[in-house]
């Protein structure tokens, strides 16, 4: 009986890759699924501590970003509208490489993202008609605004991450 035994516990062991001999010294050991059980499940990063200052840098100190867009034909509009939108496609690639969902958040990006597109397209920028209270140029507010209360909308989406 022993003689059937130790061949088939060696085929089972040859077989699992746990032979008793060390055949390859520099072989590296498999990953088992209890080692990857063993390790300590990470939280998700949260993205608003990163985001919310960068968002806050690019709007300018207390309201100075939505102060220069009451004149949206100004260049210094146009900048904070620019230097914004840059730092929210970065916060929009970051929520896209997460894998999870900030419904709020990417609704307020769809919405600053629209106001972006119709300042340019109205050709806003150097144009002394786009300070008519009338104008469509005045979304560009919409952006600075947003870039304010964009990281409030984050820290919501995160609650519960």
């Amino acid at each position: 009986m022993r003689r059937t035994i130790l061949p088939i516990l060696a085929a089972c062991l040859a077989l699992a890759g746990c032979s008793g001999t060390d055949d390859e010294p520099d072989a590296k050991p498999k990953a088992t699924a209890t080692s990857k059980a063993a390790s300590p499940s990470q939280a998700p990063e949260k993205l608003e501590p990163i985001w919310s200052p960068k968002l806050e840098e690019a709007a300018g100190e207390e309201g100075e970003s939505t102060g220069a867009c009451q004149l949206p034909s100004s260049n210094a509009c146009a900048r904070y509208v620019g230097d914004i939108m840059a730092v929210v496609r970065g916060l929009e690639t970051a929520i896209e490489e997460t894998g999870r969902a900030y419904p709020a958040t990417t609704k307020q990006i769809v919405d600053m993202a629209d106001a972006e597109s119709e300042y340019e397209a109205n050709g806003c920028q150097g144009d002394p008609t786009a300070d008519d209270p009338n104008s469509q140029c005045h979304m560009a507010v919409a952006v600075t605004v947003g870039a304010t209360t964009l990281g409030i909308t984050l820290l919501t989406d995160e609650v519960g991450l």
